[in-house]
């Protein structure tokens, strides 16, 4: 274990998982805010998508801090970020809120899977503890993708922008 910890590639996974999981939680907490208002018949999904996010977040914060991996600097950053995407997101609209969850959720699965691959041989706890909120993510794309059928104009700003956010998130975290 010695030798993995001081691989910076291992410690460097670990980060951004962690910062993005936090950065899902205030995307998820900005959607619930706006869906308070106008889109209350949401909320029981939304509050379900953020609990995950947060169990994702602390899950992968105890597996650093038995590691003595530090998180990245100010993870509340991620946070405050997700939420100002969640927010603008939300006052797009429903299908807004849910093309962006099918998109997000589609690049995490797809980190998660490569991370999953990183973590197989390397370190069998954070390997299961990907699979076992890979099921989570899943759950959430899915619901996405049930919920903004077809293509829909909106979907040309929501989809790029999900992208962006997403990838500056990963690559914030891979420097901080």
């Amino acid at each position: 274990m010695q030798t993995l910890l001081s691989d910076r590639s291992y410690q460097r996974h670990l980060r951004i998982i962690h910062a993005c999981e936090k950065g899902a939680t205030g995307v998820y907490w900005g959607h619930r805010l706006i869906a308070t208002l106008l889109y209350r018949n949401m909320l029981s999904q939304l509050n379900e998508m953020h609990r995950h996010e947060v169990e994702h977040f602390e899950i992968f914060g105890k597996l650093m801090h038995a590691r003595g991996v530090r998180t990245v600097i100010a993870p509340v950053f991620w946070c405050i970020g997700g939420i100002l995407y969640g927010v603008v997101t939300a006052l797009a609209g429903r299908r807004a809120i849910w093309r962006s969850t099918a998109v997000i959720e589609a690049i995490v699965e797809r980190e998660l899977n490569e991370a999953a691959d990183y973590f197989r041989s390397r370190d069998p706890e954070v390997y299961q503890a990907i699979q076992q909120i890979l099921i989570d993510e899943l759950e959430h794309k899915l619901a996405g993708e049930a919920n903004s059928p077809g293509i829909a104009h909106i979907d040309k700003v929501v989809e790029p922008a999900a992208k962006v956010g997403a990838a500056a998130s990963k690559e914030l975290a891979k420097r901080l």
